[in-house]
């Protein structure tokens, strides 16, 4: 009884670990999710917007980015935009399963 609940053990952690790393999602599915849950758009340039209260938006600038995509189970991505009044926004994010989930996110000024 107790070889079968270690082989199946096993057996599901391999199972696991190939999934996870052939699901490590991709920096496009990045910017769905930072969309999606922070509301800040970015197209193919390093200008995104920001919806505010209501229908206004804020142009931001990309100042810096850190992808990677090295670790074997996970990503991660680390992006700072900045607006034109010199506030910061500060997202960092893990990838697995598919999917982003907010490490950190930091508003300054």
């Amino acid at each position: 009884m107790k070889k079968g609940l270690t082989k199946m053990g096993i057996v599901f952690s391999v199972i696991m670990v190939f999934y996870m790393t052939t699901h490590r999602p991709n920096e496009e599915q990045f910017y769905s999710w930072l969309l999606n849950e922070h509301h800040i758009e970015c197209h193919k340039s390093i200008t995104c917007t920001k919806t505010l209260d209501g229908n206004s938006y804020t142009t931001l600038i990309e100042t810096g980015s850190n992808i990677k995509n090295e670790y074997l189970l996970f990503n991660t991505i680390g992006k700072i935009y900045e607006d034109e009044d010199g506030s910061r926004i500060t997202v960092k994010a893990m990838g697995v399963f598919g999917k982003y989930i907010t490490i950190m996110i930091e508003e300054q000024g």
